[in-house]
């Protein structure tokens, strides 16, 4: 059966299509224009180029259908939260030539919203960051809360992003109004747990038996505080954490692909978020072997999976475009760190090389797009006429 993998415009959809093509699965590659790099990637079979989700839900949607109505059955696998969301709505609607690559929603809905972690990982043995407020950014400007704390936005999908690490009430307002974050937003304040960052990554079968396993330790993340994994090494898994994860997964009803951020402090192992989907350092998992993509491809439809092996500890990943934002914020030895031969990048694969140069290429040109609009350049322009 073959793949359909929207938002190719993306670096981790691209490393999923890359994943999958590796396996031996025929894949259809979805992107907003004729620009996205997994369009061009030498693995995909088929192109199509329609609204993402974020622009047109309903079109999106429609897309999907279409395709699968034509080429189906196919297993569709989004990369976004909010095409999870865009299909979720409209799951009711899908031809049954769709098949997604997860269990029912409640279970996607009890491990995508974090304000339910809490309870659920303390029946495990493990732990989640003190729920501190959960209230709109109205009701938040508005109160006082203990610092340091982080803030996310309390449902899957925000305007505020990914978590911030606030430290002051000045930070907390430029964090919401550099993002012009709406006053009825709900936001989520919790503790700031601090300390290593592992990146542990299952795919759990429908008997949610663990059909694969990956772990990665972070060296670095970009913002140096709460931001993403800048540098991080392949790690030999944790057999306790493994089967806590996999247990919290089995507890919420969830089977396929999940990637888990723990935070390794005095207080134990704290997850502090779950992604159902392709993520950005997954090409460090598959530059040691392990195709997560393709054992969540067996697992959805029942095809045969490789059995649990060990793989390469030492191995690096390196998202340059943190690199480059570091260096561009007065941290430039980050730059002149050298990539390890066996090491995997967060868009360049040696045998794919096409994606890589338009995925740089679309950040250079969003990082100037986003300079010009900070300096109010884009307003200066003649009125048309």
């Amino acid at each position: 059966m073959d793949a359909l993998v929207t938002d190719v415009q993306l670096a981790p959809a691209v490393a999923g299509v890359r994943g999958l093509g590796r396996g031996g699965i025929g894949v259809i590659a979805l992107g907003p224009d004729r620009s996205a790099a997994g369009l061009w990637s030498r693995y995909t079979r088929q192109r199509e180029v329609g609204p993402d989700a974020v622009a047109s839900p309903e079109a999106y949607v429609d897309l999907i259908a279409r395709v699968a109505r034509e080429r189906g059955p196919l297993v569709v696998y989004p990369s976004r939260e909010e095409s999870i969301d865009a299909i979720v709505e409209h799951l009711a609607e899908m031809p049954p030539e769709v098949m997604f690559p997860f269990p029912t929603n409640d279970a996607l809905r009890k491990i995508r919203e974090k304000p339910g972690l809490e309870a659920l990982t303390a029946e495990v043995g493990l732990r989640s960051p003190a729920a501190i407020a959960e209230a709109t950014v109205a009701e938040l400007l508005e109160s006082s809360i203990p610092l340091p704390s982080v803030i996310k936005p309390a449902a899957p999908v925000g305007r505020l992003g990914s978590a911030k690490v606030i430290e002051t009430e000045e930070e907390l307002r430029a964090a919401l109004e550099w993002r012009e974050v709406p006053p009825e937003e709900r936001v989520l304040v919790q503790e700031h747990a601090s300390g290593p960052l592992i990146s542990l990554e299952l795919v759990l079968d429908r008997d949610g038996q663990v059909a694969a396993q990956f772990q990665g330790l972070a060296r670095e993340t970009w913002p140096p505080k709460a931001g993403s994994i800048n540098y991080a090494v392949s790690v030999e898994p944790d057999p306790e954490l493994v089967e806590r994860a996999a247990e919290f997964l089995r507890r919420a009803g969830y089977w396929g692909l999940a990637q888990l951020d723990f935070v390794d402090d005095a207080r134990g192992k704290t997850l502090i978020d779950v992604n159902p989907r392709f993520y950005a350092c997954l090409p460090l998992a598959l530059a040691c072997g392990v195709n997560l993509p393709m054992v969540w491809h067996a697992v959805v439809t029942g095809g045969p999976r490789p059995p649990l092996r060990p793989y390469p500890t030492g191995v690096t990943y390196r998202w340059l475009k943190g690199d480059l934002a570091a260096a561009a914020q007065g941290l430039p030895r980050r730059l002149l760190r050298r990539r390890m031969p066996s090491g995997a990048g967060s868009m360049w694969a040696s045998d794919d090389p096409m994606p890589a140069l338009l995925l740089s290429s679309r950040a250079v040109t969003r990082r100037f797009r986003g300079r010009r609009a900070r300096l109010g350049l884009d307003n200066d322009r003649p009125a048309a006429g």
